[in-house]
Order: C-alpha cells, then structure tokens, then sequence
C-alpha cells in the first residue's frame, strides 16, 4: 500500500473544489502539474477506486499524529482563551469568551474517547477505574 503521489493529492483538492474539467486543468497547472483532460479523468476514476485504501494508509500512518495534533491545538486555544478572559476588561466580550471555552469542550471531550477506543483494543473493557473490593464490616 503506497501513498498518493503530490499530482494526485491536487488532484483530490480538484475534487474536493468540484471544479469543472477546465478550471482543474487551470488550477493543475497552477499548480506545476500540466496534465491532458483524459490524464485528469484517469486520476479521477483510479483515486475513486483507491478510496478504501486511502482510508487504510491514513489509519496505518497518519492517524495518530493527526490526532495528537488535534487535541494539542484545542487545548492550547482552550489555554489562549482563558489568557484572554483574565486579561479581557469588557464584560460583555469576557462573556463571549466564556461561550468560546464552551464551545470547545465538547470537541476536547470527543477527542478523550476517540483516543480511548484507539488506545485500547477492541473488546477490552473501557472503564478507567481500577475494581475494587468491597470489605464487609462485622
């Protein structure tokens, strides 16, 4: 399993923009690939039928990275916000930040048990608490 090539990945970005045929060329060889319209719908039809392999790739080397890229950045803005706040003097925008510090709980929180399914293999119990014994008194 190889990763795409630079030209197909701008080619994905064609896609994404769903550009017509003649802005993808324009927009491929902006960007340093010149490629014929049948060479364009030939990388179109190979990356469609590469979509499962992509997705494995993507697990096998870049999930990780992405994800601890993710929940770092949340929370450093989660820190800049809350830098904001105390140095903020306006009620009215110290409230707005507030709602800022909310709204990104819920990703910080679904990035935590994303990381626990990934971590721990499937089946094992997910529960972060050790068992305990209970001891009865006489």
């Amino acid at each position: 399993m190889k990763p795409i090539t630079d030209r197909q990945k701008e080619v994905v970005n064609v896609m994404r923009m769903k550009l017509s045929e003649k802005q993808a060329l324009l927009y491929l060889e902006g960007q340093g690939y010149e490629i014929s319209a049948r060479t364009l719908r030939r990388e179109k039809a190979k990356l469609n039928k590469m979509k499962l392999q992509r997705l494995h790739l993507i697990a096998a080397m870049g999930f990780e990275d992405q994800h601890l890229e993710r929940i770092d950045t949340c929370e450093l803005i989660g820190k800049l916000y809350w830098q904001n706040y105390h140095i903020c003097k306006d009620p009215y925008k110290k409230v707005m930040i507030l709602k800022e510090i909310k709204e990104l709980q819920p990703y910080i929180s679904s990035y935590y048990e994303a990381t626990k399914e990934v971590v721990n293999p499937a089946g094992q119990n997910n529960t972060s608490l050790p068992e305990t014994t209970v001891l009865q008194v006489e």
